[in-house]
């Protein structure tokens, strides 16, 4: 039986037991807020939604993460946002393997699927974490105990710099058509808002039809295995 470990912030962030149960039934996971002294116990361990740099784990083929954007392009924050409010034509998750540098390390899957125009952040955050998920199961069906292979960063790429709650603010003078992007991106812990007459706005938009996951999504492996 294969053995994972998802590193997390918080265990209250651990909210993804439904996920597991439904795709990795027959893997033995383990969940935890440090990382583990001996990695190399597990077939891979999974920096989830990390937030700190771990030093010194370049060069150890069993520890990645994923990156919801077309790596190398929207490495940093926000990347949720930035599809939908950039008006790009697909969504990205890139598998990749963790790196001291800022989402750089060698890529080992990615997954995409068209951003349709009744999608919203909520949902294909949603669906970002099931994906995510999915892909951790198909690296584990490819390589099964064998080295886990990516493919090395050659682009530039870009760097998103991190979104304040400040920025989702919407001037009461915007044409309606030029700020549906950005109310789709954004979400209800960062929602958007607006002022009038000294009053702050909140402002959540909802598709009438809640959209399904994404038939059209797409896997494609970077390593040989």
């Amino acid at each position: 039986m294969n053995k994972i470990f998802f590193l997390i912030n918080e265990f209250d962030e651990f909210n993804f037991h439904e996920l597991i149960e439904k795709h990795l039934d027959d893997v033995n996971v383990t969940i935890g807020n440090t990382l583990p002294v001996h990695t190399d116990e597990y077939d891979l361990v999974v920096l989830w939604n990390y937030r700190k740099i771990i030093k010194n784990i370049e060069g150890r083929k069993n520890i990645m993460l994923f990156h919801s954007s077309n790596l190398p392009y929207g490495k940093g924050w926000a990347p949720i946002y930035h599809a939908i409010a950039s008006g790009q034509k697909y969504y990205t998750i890139t598998g990749l393997f963790a790196a001291e540098d800022v989402d750089s390390g060698n890529i080992i899957v990615k997954a995409r699927f068209r951003i349709k125009d009744n999608y919203i952040a909520e949902y294909i955050r949603a669906w970002d974490n099931e994906i995510s998920i999915i892909l951790i199961k198909k690296i584990l069906q490819r390589f099964g105990k064998n080295k886990i292979i990516g493919k090395k960063q050659i682009e530039r790429g870009n760097f998103n710099t991190r979104r304040y709650p400040e920025q989702s603010e919407i001037s009461i003078d915007s044409k309606f058509k030029k700020i549906i992007s950005h109310l789709r991106a954004c979400e209800k812990n960062h929602p958007a808002f607006f002022f009038y007459k000294k009053t702050k706005y909140i402002v959540n938009i909802q598709p009438i039809d809640r959209p399904k996951f994404p038939s059209d999504l797409k896997i494609k492996f970077y390593g040989r295995g």
